[in-house]
Order: structure tokens, then sequence, then C-alpha cells
């Protein structure tokens, strides 16, 4: 065990003083020779020095680094993190060609915001150049998303390079030497990427928002939003939208990146509650998102308005995918299949996302992979995202068949159910029909026989009694007479009725030619030795484009109850009454109107007037079969009647056939 401890501690004093001499050592030299097209200076090959923004001279910085007061690093994640300081970085360059070559110095970073590079000859001055994304990208002699500047080194000379960075947000001075040629094929590759990766964005914007125009389905609109600040982001991160969008705008350069992420958090966590939906598994999901937004764009507000290093305090972002990823998962657990893709695209954003913000924090190396690591989580991201939808809308549709399917057994159910009901039911009423055909048929026959049977008795009490008027003297009994012969007639008048009743039920329709003149005539004449009946004024008009073919029988009862009922119940304080007959034959239809102005019905008896027995007055005495028989009639021969009334005006009958 000591042994362990003594060879522990020797390995960590050597460290220690490896690190010393490491810190003391001058950075080792970038060769440049006839072969080379390209030489990144990276760990090991520049020393750095922090320093307030401007609180040195270029000649007191040369002096410092002559001291060795430098730190040659050791490692890519030397960042400048602070915009109260500026980061100066040491180069020693051995150009050992055996000719005169053009090179461009590159410095990768995109969110310098101002930079210096000196280039000395021995102690001489040999380029001096300036720039950063806070010049007007105009300002740039070449122009490309990243910065560069052409130099020209001597065969077989030696340069030193001052390298002078600053910026709001955390960069490094890393970058390469590389010629024309090489930048050429460098460009042109990262270019196609680049375009092919906004497109691919593009298309996924469009696709969504038009799935979002078609359905009105909110998860697309917030998918959609999520592809913008996508967007946004890259373009203020790879440099392409200072070069192509805001190239005047530098103060956008600032704070795209910021805006871009608050949005990407945002709309994140929207598309993720409305994709899972959230609200109907978890309250508790519903307000830690919540809670998640507001606290990012309070964030957001107080850094704008008041200390802006909150800003670019992403690390609340990183906490933002974490609990979606978290969420993802539970819910998936909680057999909401729809999820599967949702997790794996979240796992590849997420690995990209945290990769490449740690990298701008300066806890993960500065290398093209955690440059691009967004552009590349983003791409996996959205192509699974596509998976995501399509297996979402798949899942849906198998539900919504699956219900359909359901619904659809359950209708043929319901159907073999309905006919089985209606089955029996029909059986019921067939049962009923029958036996109440057979009881109508019991009953027409009784009140048949009966009227006949009682018919021959009711005619010899009628006579006697007039008899009995002729004969008796003595005038108490005539009065008794009277009486007798009053009721029996009211009888009499009652079977004459119901036997009508039963013929209307039971014959036969036969179907002639109707002649409505002779018809109303004969009826006419029937009544000439009521009293007053020639008084009651009848007019008739017939208008006939066809023959008229109907049962005479049918035809003659209607006509018949009709023009009694209207002198019966007569208006005697007018001056003339009337009836007013109106028929119509065509090839579509037949109308026949009786219309008289006599007293009227009650509105509220309309309905109850084609009823058995029903009488709407006690003026005339009457059996309350007459309109019941018409409506009979009609229904027999195929017609249907209607009845208007207003009290003291007068009533229509209408009849259509």
């Amino acid at each position: 065990m000591n042994q362990f401890l003594r060879n522990l501690i020797g390995s960590i004093l050597l460290l220690f003083a490896y690190s010393a001499l490491g810190a003391e050592a001058e950075p080792d030299p970038v060769l440049l020779k006839d072969s080379t097209e390209r030489f990144v200076w990276r760990a090991g090959y520049y020393s750095v020095y922090f320093d307030s923004i401007h609180s040195k001279s270029f000649n007191e910085i040369r002096a410092i680094q002559r001291k060795g007061l430098f730190t040659r690093t050791i490692t890519d994640d030397q960042r400048l993190f602070s915009h109260h300081h500026e980061m100066w970085a040491y180069i020693d360059v051995q150009h050992v060609a055996r000719t005169t070559r053009k090179y461009l110095i590159e410095l990768y970073d995109f969110h310098i915001d101002e930079y210096d590079i000196y280039v000395l000859n021995g102690d001489s001055l040999y380029y001096h150049f300036e720039g950063g994304d806070s010049f007007e990208f105009e300002h740039r002699k070449i122009a490309h998303k990243n910065f560069l500047n052409e130099v020209v080194f001597n065969p077989n000379t030696q340069y030193t390079i001052f390298i002078r960075v600053q910026s709001k947000e955390s960069v490094a001075a890393f970058g390469t030497i590389r010629t024309y040629p090489d930048l050429l094929e460098y460009s042109n590759k990262e270019y196609l990427i680049l375009s092919i990766y906004y497109g691919f964005l593009l298309l996924m914007f469009i696709y969504c928002i038009s799935l979002f125009a078609a359905t009105l389905e909110i998860t697309y609109f917030y998918f959609a939003l999520n592809v913008v600040s996508v967007v946004l982001y890259s373009l203020s991160n790879d440099g392409l939208g200072f070069q192509y969008f805001w190239p005047h705008q530098m103060v956008l350069n600032g704070y795209f990146q910021c805006i871009s992420v608050v949005l990407f958090s945002v709309t994140s966590l929207l598309y993720t509650s409305a994709f899972l939906q959230i609200k109907k598994i978890s309250s508790t999901y519903i307000i830690v998102l919540r809670s998640l937004m507001a606290a990012r764009v309070l964030l957001f507000v107080i850094g704008l308005l008041f200390y802006e290093p909150l800003l670019r305090m992403y690390q609340i972002d990183i906490v933002v995918l974490v609990f979606i990823f978290y969420v993802a998962i539970d819910i998936y657990f909680k057999d909401y299949i729809a999820a599967r893709f949702f997790i794996l695209a979240y796992a590849a954003l997420f690995i990209g996302f945290t990769t490449h913000i740690l990298m701008v924090l300066g806890i993960a190396r500065n290398n093209m992979f955690t440059v691009y690591a967004m552009n590349f989580g983003t791409f996996f991201q959205l192509f699974l995202f596509s998976f995501a939808l399509a297996d979402r809308v798949r899942i849906v549709n198998k539900q919504t068949r699956d219900a359909q399917l359901k619904l659809i057994n359950q209708l043929k159910e319901n159907e073999v159910l309905k006919d089985k009901v209606t089955q029996d039911l029909e059986e019921k009423v067939k049962e009923r029909t029958k036996e109440l055909e057979y009881k109508n048929q019991q009953l027409d026959a009784f009140v048949y026989k009966a009227s006949h049977d009682i018919k021959g008795p009711l005619k010899s009490i009628i006579g006697l009694a007039k008899l009995g008027l002729i004969d008796v003297n003595d005038e108490g009994a005539k009065e008794y007479f009277r009486h007798i012969e009053k009721s029996t007639s009211r009888l009499d008048a009652l079977l004459q009725d119901l036997l009508q009743v039963s013929k209307i039920k039971n014959v036969v329709i036969e179907s002639t030619l109707i002649d409505f003149n002779k018809i109303i005539n004969e009826i006419k004449e029937g009544f000439t030795n009521i009293e007053s009946f020639s008084d009651f004024y009848i007019d008739v008009e017939i208008k006939q484009d066809r023959d008229f073919y109907s049962d005479e029988q049918m035809i003659y009862s209607i006509f018949q109850n009709l023009i009694e009922n209207a002198f019966t119940y007569r208006d005697n304080n007018k001056r003339k009454s009337s009836l007013y007959i109106r028929i119509e034959v065509d090839k579509q239809k037949s109308l026949i109107e009786f219309i008289d102005n006599g007293l009227g019905i009650d509105k509220g008896l309309k309905d109850k007037v084609f009823d058995m027995f029903f009488r709407a007055s006690e003026i005339a005495g009457g059996t309350g079969l007459g309109l019941y028989l018409v409506k009979t009639a009609v229904n027999k021969i195929g017609g249907r009647i209607q009845v208007e009334t207003e009290i003291n005006k007068g009533t229509t009958f209408r009849i259509v056939i």
C-alpha cells in the first residue's frame, strides 16, 4: 500500500512538472514545406495570453511574449469566455519551402467580434489584418464565411504571428494556414454539404406547414417553428447568415444565436407537449413544461435588458432537452408507442446539441465534429422525426381502423338485432291486425244484423205513433206520441247511418264514369221536401280537362253528407245562406271543394270533426256520423280531405283525389 501511494504521489508531481514545463516552453513551430497545402495549428502549436480589452499595445504584448508569459496550449480547450477580456495567440511559422508561396491565414471561429493578426518577419511588421463579425461583411477582402487573409511567404524564412481576439461569445483562436487550391477544394465540399443540409431543412419546413394547412393539427405547426429555430441557429453559427442574409447588420451576429436557442427550447417543449399528448397523460409534466418555458423566456428578457451574460447561459437549454428526453421515455413505458421514434430523434438531437454547447462553454474540444455537432444532430433528428410523424399517423390510422371495425361489427350486430326485433314486431302486428280485422268484421256483422233486426220493430213503432196522433183525441196522449215519433225517427236515422258505414267499409269499389251534375241534382231533389231547403242557395262550378272515374256510390255519399252538413249548420242570421261547390279535374289530380257561409266551427275542435259521433253544435240534432262517413268514403276511393273553418264566417271542405 505504501509503495502504491509513493508511486501515485510521484506520478502527480511529474504531471505537474510536465504541465509547468509545458506552460513555460515555446510552442512547436509550424513547418510549411513545398508540399504543404494546409497546416492546422492546434494544441502545442500556439501559446495564449489573456488580458483586459485594449489595455496593452502590440509592442507591450511582444515584450510579454519575450518574457515567456504566454502559456503554451496543451489542449484545444483554450477559449475566451469574458467579453471584458481579450485573448492573444502566438504562433511561430517556419517557411522552409524553396519558393515564394501565397497562403491564407484562416480563423475558424465564426463568433469572433474583433481580431487583429500581426505577421512579423524578424522584428519587422510584415502584415497587419483586422476584422471580425462586428465589421460589415464587405470589409472582408475574400468573400467567405470564415475569416481569411492572404499572406506571401518568402522561401526559407521564419515568421511570427500574433492574433488578438475578443467576443461576447465563447471563442477560440485556433485556425489554419492553407493554399488557395486547398481552400477551393475545402469550400466546395463544405458549401455543398451545407446546401444539402439547408435544403433538407427547407423541405421539412414546407412539409410540416403543408400538413398543418391540410389538417390544422398544431403538432405540425410547432415542428415547423422548431425547424425555423434550427435554421436560425445554424445560420448564425456557420457564418452563412452574415454572408448572405444580414451582411450589413453586424448587431444581429451577437444576438441571433441567443434568440435561436431560446426559440429552439420553447418550440421543442411545445412540440413535445403536442406530439406526446402530455395534457392527457400527466398534469405534473405540463406544469414543469410551462415553468421551463417561462424560465427560459424570462432569463432571455433579463439578459437582454439588464445583464447580457445571461443571454448565453445555455446550461438551461441542456436541462430542457434532458426533461424532454426523460418525459418521452416515461410516456413510452406508459404504452404510448408513438414515442419510440421521438425518443431516438431527441437522442440524436440531445447528443448533437449538448456536444456543441459543451464546446461553446469550453468544456468539450473544438473540432469539426463539435463545431457541426448541432447540424449533425439536427439532421438525424429531423430524419427520425419524419419516421416519428409517419409512425404516429400509422398508429392513429390503425387505431381509427380498429375503432371503425369495432363500430362496423357493432352496427352489424345492431342490424341483426334490429331485423330480429322488426321481424318480431311485424309478426305481432300481423297477428294484431288479423285479430282486429276479425273483430271489425264481427262488429260490422253485428251492427249490420242488429240494425236490420231493430229496423222492422222501429218502423212499426213509428207507424203506431203516427196512427196514435190521428186516432187519439186526448192532447196529453198526443204529446206522448209526438215524443215517441221524434225519438224513434232519430234512432232510425242513426241505424241508417250505421248501415251506411258498414256498407262503405265492406263495399268493393267499382270505378265508373262520374257525372257530377247528375249526382248533385239528384241530391237536391231528395232534399226538396225539407222545410226551408228551397231558400238554401247552391252554386256549382265544374272544370274538367278529362273524364273522372270513381265509385258512384262513394261519390254520392260524400256529396250528400257535405251538402246536408252545410244546410244543417247554416247561419239563419245571414240574409242568404249558400254553398259553393267547385270541381276541378285535370291530368294530375281532381280537386273538389265545398265552401259554405254557415256557422263555422271552433278551430280548437277542427281536428275532431271527422271523429265518429262527434257533433260540433247542438243546434241541429244529428247522429254525429255524417262527416265520419265522408272521411271513410274519401279514404276508400284513395283521396284525402282537409277542413278550414272560422266561427261565423263559414267552412271549407277540400277533397283531393
